[in-house]
């Protein structure tokens, strides 16, 4: 019988063992997990603000290169206007040399046509 106590006892102690390493193993788990989650939250933090300053950073961009197009397209206007006066001036001087050549060249024929129409 007292074979049978002492396999009892050691049992006993085996599993008092493996339940002290069984708390201990928990307790570290516990304060890893905790540590990870700090961490975690840390990260959160320091992307919360590098997310925001980039956002910021890329709206001041954004908004130089709307104020660069904006200036590019107030030249493209005084470029337009520019050429549209050009263009209104050449044909003020040149159409009606135009029309005076080819009234001259065609207005013979012009009025042989004419003719031909009038009922006699």
């Amino acid at each position: 019988m007292d074979n049978g106590l002492s396999t009892v006892r050691n049992l006993l102690w085996i599993i008092v063992g493996l339940t002290l390493l069984s708390i201990a193993a928990n307790v570290y788990v516990g304060t890893e997990l905790a540590r990870n989650s700090d961490e975690l939250d840390g990260l959160r933090q320091v992307l919360a603000k590098q997310l925001t300053s980039t956002a910021l950073e890329q709206s001041q961009q954004l908004q130089n290169k709307m104020e660069q197009l904006n200036q590019d397209a107030a030249g493209i206007d005084a470029k337009l206007q520019a050429a549209q006066d050009r263009f209104v001036a050449k044909m003020d001087s040149e159409l009606p040399k135009i029309m005076d050549n080819y009234l001259a060249t065609r207005g013979s024929l012009i009025e042989r046509q004419a003719m031909k129409q009038i009922p006699r």
